[in-house]
């Protein structure tokens, strides 16, 4: 017995040895990948954007997701910084959180760079009286605040499918395909042999919710295009054959109804048409990437290709027309087929709907002095082609802006007046070398001494807060990290895989020398639970095998 608890004990701390190795191990492996990019934010980059998001874990504590948003090698990029345990989920808990993760990391001057907030438009964000932004903005007062474009466009979509009978039917259609599936493993089974049977492939009904609406309901909506056949045949089997509870029967008779509907049909191969455009639009807007100029121009194209929509059929909807035939789609007898009929009433309160909604959540961005101003000067494709147009061109733009940031750019070192002079000459390199990439200037030395006034405005318009996407893939990342079986993480070690996953480098480009001479130079340990007299002393005690846990026979 006092061999066997001698043993055990033993095991315990090998064990419990190599865990602390290991954690000493991930820390190295985070602060030699960290201490680079929080180097270059100290010391290179000369402002930034921060955009936060909050969410709850799988150990329901709640956290907040910090990224920045800065200039690398002349291009846009959200950088992951930290997650914090918030302790309280109001604006001061919020607030506290984003300062202990500066402080930490070195940056208790933060706000002195800082030139923009970026968020979901949850209120403890962007609240007009005490939200974390306004009280930011109090000791920031040149901040721009931003709602992120691309939960605003999932907002004003979600507005107009939810004002028009059609679109929420399909809305309904989706969701209850994709609940009848996705808990019943019997339906999703006899739906593949159905598929099987007639000689079809078939794809899993997919769910509409997550970070990004629009593109999951435009696959949803694609899903069901696809298979169309299967799951048609498939309900009305169930109608049929009375399987199910009244609820799955409801379900499958409301389904199978509207399936053979050509009306339904019609207006749905036209909402995936709308939603093809929507879906794009989205995507643009979840690039890290993305500046004023193209978020501007992804909405004028959007708005373009809604309105060609009003006249013209979309390819979706034009390939249904073609596979019509009489009153037969795809083999399937159809009710209420009205060739004649195109619907074009129904067609123009779903756009009417989707641009105003679209209207109401973009215009006052779109109309913004600071921001128009900003994209304005820095569209070189959209710069006067006669050089008599661009002698006066964005003089007034430029001015609007330099009064706005004049403080920072002031403790930043930039001279206000040279920058009028730089400006002349700026526009005069542009219209010689036809450049239209502006990340050349911040990259080329050369350029980077010629306009080394103009450039600190330049940097502080590219890192305008737009999109906080990245929070979202960030707290997809968290997920996968801190799961049900990982739940008791603590956020030291959190903070630091999820800097691993999200910032660090790929196999093969890792640079394991770094990390190795590090790590070595720490004095500790090197062979986790290794002592070589503790190892003589306890040499009889062999090494465990299965044995000595026994089998499931025992």
């Amino acid at each position: 017995m006092f061999m066997m608890n001698h043993r055990n004990a033993l095991y315990k701390r090998i064990i419990l040895d190599k865990l602390i190795c290991i954690f000493r191990f991930v820390k190295t492996v985070y602060d030699d990948l960290v201490s680079t990019p929080l180097e270059k934010l100290r010391t290179d980059v000369n402002f930034f954007t921060i955009l936060i998001d909050g969410a709850t874990d799988v150990s329901v504590t709640e956290n907040e997701l910090i990224y920045v948003r800065l200039l690398q090698d002349g291009i846009p990029a959200n950088k992951y910084f930290s997650i914090e345990d918030v302790e309280s989920a109001d604006a001061a808990g919020v607030l506290n959180s984003i300062n202990e993760a500066f402080d930490r990391h070195g940056l208790p001057d933060w706000k002195e760079k800082l030139i923009g907030f970026g968020s979901d438009g949850a209120s403890v964000n962007l609240g007009n009286r005490s939200g974390v932004a306004k009280q930011i903005k109090d000791e920031v007062p040149h901040l721009i605040i931003t709602h992120c474009v691309a939960h605003r466009l999932e907002l004003a979509a979600n507005n107009a499918i939810k004002h028009h009978k059609i679109m929420r039917e399909i809305q309904d259609i989706l969701q209850h395909m994709y609940k009848h599936y996705h808990y019943s493993p019997k339906a999703l089974r006899e739906l593949r042999k159905l598929a099987e049977a007639l000689e079809e492939k078939i794809l899993k009904p997919t769910n509409l919710s997550g970070t990004r609406w629009l593109p999951f309901i435009e696959s949803a909506l694609h899903v069901l295009v696809v298979d169309f056949r299967v799951i048609l045949a498939y309900f009305e089997h169930v109608v049929e054959s009375r399987t199910g509870s009244a609820e799955v029967q409801g379900r499958a008779h409301f389904i199978s109804k509207k399936l053979k509907d050509y009306k339904f049909l019609y207006l749905t191969f036209f909402v995936l048409d709308v939603l093809k455009v929507l879906s794009i639009l989205s995507k643009t807007m979840q690039r890290d990437d993305l500046t004023l100029s193209q978020l501007f121009d992804a909405l004028t194209t959007a708005h373009l290709a809604l309105a060609e929509l009003r006249s013209t059929n979309g390819n979706q909807l034009s390939n249904f027309l073609s596979e019509v035939v009489g009153e037969t789609f795809r083999d399937i007898s159809l009710k209420n087929v009205h060739h004649e009929e195109n619907y074009a009433t129904i067609k123009q309160e779903m756009l009417d709907l989707i641009c105003k909604a679209l209207d109401d959540r973009f215009g006052p961005s779109e109309k913004d002095p600071l921001l128009l101003a900003a994209a304005k000067i820095t569209d070189f494709n959209d710069w006067p082609r006669e050089i008599q147009n661009l002698a006066s061109f964005g003089q007034d733009q430029l001015n609007l802006l330099l009064q706005h940031f004049q403080d920072i750019l002031n403790r930043s070192g930039c001279d206000l007046e040279i920058i009028k002079n730089e400006w002349t000459d700026f526009k005069a390199y542009i219209y010689r070398h036809k450049q239209t990439d502006i990340s050349i200037f911040f990259i080329n030395d050369n350029l980077k001494t010629r306009f080394k006034n103009l450039l600190f405005l330049l940097e502080i318009i590219q890192v305008f807060p737009l999109s906080s996407a990245a929070c979202e893939r960030g707290f997809s990342a968290m997920k996968r990290i801190k799961s049900d079986w990982r739940s008791s993480l603590k956020p030291d070690m959190l903070q630091r895989l999820l800097f691993i996953a999200i910032e660090g480098p790929s196999v093969p480009d890792f640079n394991v020398d770094s990390v190795f001479i590090r790590w070595w130079s720490t004095g500790r340990p090197k062979h986790p639970g290794f002592n070589p007299y503790n190892y003589r002393m306890d040499r009889s005690i062999r090494e465990p095998s299965a044995c000595d846990f026994g089998s499931d026979d025992d």
